[in-house]
């Protein structure tokens, strides 16, 4: 039987759509299983003159029912239209109410899919935060309305970047924010939720320790500077290690990921968003991907922001959508929230 893999539209003025009808031109379903597109069909069909490609669905459905009994026949690039952009006031590159209420509601239906077992994981496309927020959405990022579709109290981010995993103790908070989230406890209770995910999942190798960043640079042989580290970091690595959590650090961010590439750790933890995230892409640009743990099913995202102003120039490659749909089929061949 076919595994579906739910894959919603994203923001509809960015490059989401783009993407998908590129990478849906060259997926194999034999190797990234059956997808399911959420989305509105008049914007595809636009997009896909606008970039002179085929759409690439080999069927079309605007019903549970409908998707059942095409599921059933095999089909396997199947778009889910639900008709939510109103086509008369869209431009590539303008976000608005209308554009941020369809994503939300066309990921709504992408979980509801999966709750309803028409599809096993979710892969996600990139939003805008400020479309969802004009729809008068509280919830305007992966992050946080997941969570909330799934009535689960936290999910957990993890890069996956040429095999490196980083975890991230902090996301899309300032700079200064981030620091006021470096506490003992905050810090022991990443430390702990990391090592419990990278223990029982199996694609993770729990031979090698997890490893955690400083925050300050040469902090080893620094005397003036380094009171994260003295005061925060190092008593949360001891206190986790007298837990039974086998952990080395804290770690200068450069060295770590250096040694994190080497293979040297089960995975690694950033203590906020760009240590994470300048690594990731210095390592593989084109294929990063975002993994969501903690959640009811597994969620791969691309790890890219909507790219307005590339948006309908026919400029975006699908890499990174390939790995994410790549990377979901990969794990849920191996159990990985089954």
């Amino acid at each position: 039987m076919v595994r579906y893999i739910a894959l919603p539209m994203g923001e509809a003025s960015g490059v989401g759509p783009e993407m998908i009808i590129k990478a849906l031109q060259v997926v194999d379903h034999k190797v990234y299983g059956g997808i399911i597109v959420v989305g509105d069909l008049n914007l595809f069909k636009k997009v896909a003159r606008d970039i002179e490609l085929p759409l690439p669905f080999t069927a079309y459905v605007s019903s549970d029912e409908d998707l059942a009994s095409r599921q059933k026949e095999g089909e396997n690039h199947i778009f889910y239209d639900l008709q939510l952009i109103d086509m008369d006031l869209f431009k590539y590159g303008v976000i608005s109410e209308n554009t941020g209420r369809a994503c939300y509601a066309c990921t709504a239906k992408a979980v509801q899919l999966i709750q309803n077992s028409y599809a096993s994981s979710l892969v996600t496309v990139p939003l805008d935060a400020r479309a969802i927020t004009m729809a008068g959405i509280k919830e305007n990022r992966y992050q946080t309305m997941l969570p909330e579709f799934c009535s689960s109290a936290r999910g957990l981010n993890m890069l996956d970047s040429s095999g490196v995993k980083i975890f991230s103790h902090t996301h899309h908070v300032p700079l200064r924010k981030a620091l006021e989230d470096i506490t003992f406890e905050k810090i022991l209770d990443t430390i702990i939720h990391v090592d419990s995910l990278t223990t029982n999942e199996r694609v993770f190798d729990v031979e090698k320790p997890l490893a955690i960043a400083s925050v300050n640079p040469h902090h080893a042989d620094s005397l003036s500077y380094d009171d994260e580290e003295r005061e925060v970091l190092i008593p949360a690595i001891e206190a986790a290690r007298a837990i039974g959590v086998n952990i080395v650090g804290p770690v200068s961010g450069d060295h770590l990921m250096h040694r994190a590439k080497k293979g040297l750790y089960r995975a690694v933890i950033a203590l906020f968003h760009d240590q994470a995230h300048i690594a990731a892409m210095s390592f593989d640009f084109e294929h990063t991907v975002t993994i969501t743990w903690g959640l009811p099913f597994l969620v791969v995202g691309v790890d890219r922001g909507a790219m307005l102003e590339r948006a309908g120039k026919n400029m975006m490659q699908p890499y990174n959508l390939i790995q994410a749909l790549k990377i979901s089929y990969e794990y849920l061949l191996v159990g990985v929230n089954s």
